[in-house]
């Protein structure tokens, strides 16, 4: 799934005679925080950011708040991962989509790029996650099916990635059922350490707690 299939044409982007009035306006209407700004000739130049113009004078042109250094964008070709965690790292409530030309081909909001994440990690899949700590070393992803699969499961998705603090491999696998209990004994009786776990039978607080630690797993 790339970034051109993320696009959204609906929200209208800002010239640079534009009043800061109305691009707060035209924010407001379309329940976004930052607009595209094009130049005379059509060409993509930045971002302006609804926090920049919060006391700024409501007749001023929207140029004067373009933020200095590289704009942000991708290009219509990227992986979708790509645009998610430059919004992720940004905070942006939506992201330019820009050609070799810089000509602006729309744009990505957060409501696409959300339903793009839930595909990719098949959330919209009845199942139960289960997320595993254990040494990079120690990662065979073969014995980790053959644990699943003696369940009468198997696995529709799985992700890694690395714990910065500790350096151990986190692994989160997502499983074709919810009542995951006799996965989760046989995980532990092969020694792996289950660092968390998402499905039936659980109490409030462990559903919170899982769903949180699932929701900081989908942001990184």
């Amino acid at each position: 799934m790339t970034a051109a299939e993320l696009i959204t044409n609906h929200i209208p982007s800002l010239h640079s005679t534009d009043t800061v009035q109305f691009a707060l306006n035209i924010m407001q209407d379309n329940q976004v925080a930052e607009l595209p700004l094009l130049d005379n000739n059509q060409k993509y130049i930045g971002l302006i950011h609804e926090e920049d113009m919060e006391d700024a004078d409501k007749n001023t042109t929207v140029e004067t708040y373009l933020q200095t250094g590289k704009p942000v964008q991708v290009n219509p070709g990227d992986f979708f991962l790509v645009p998610l965690k430059i919004m992720q790292q940004r905070k942006l409530s939506l992201l330019p989509v820009v050609n070799e030309e810089g000509e602006l081909t729309g744009v990505i909001t957060r409501e696409e790029l959300l339903q793009a994440a839930s595909q990719y990690n098949s959330a919209s899949v009845p199942g139960g996650v289960i997320i595993l700590q254990m040494s990079p070393n120690s990662f065979y992803i073969s014995e980790i099916g053959r644990i699943v699969e003696s369940n009468n499961a198997r696995i529709i998705h799985l992700n890694t990635w690395t714990d910065a603090s500790t350096g151990e491999l986190m692994v989160a696998i997502k499983v074709n059922k919810t009542d995951i209990l006799d996965i989760l004994a046989s995980f532990e009786r092969y020694q792996y350490n289950v660092l968390r776990y998402f499905g039936e039978n659980l109490s409030e607080d462990e559903l919170k707690v899982n769903y949180d630690h699932l929701m900081n797993y989908l942001n990184i």
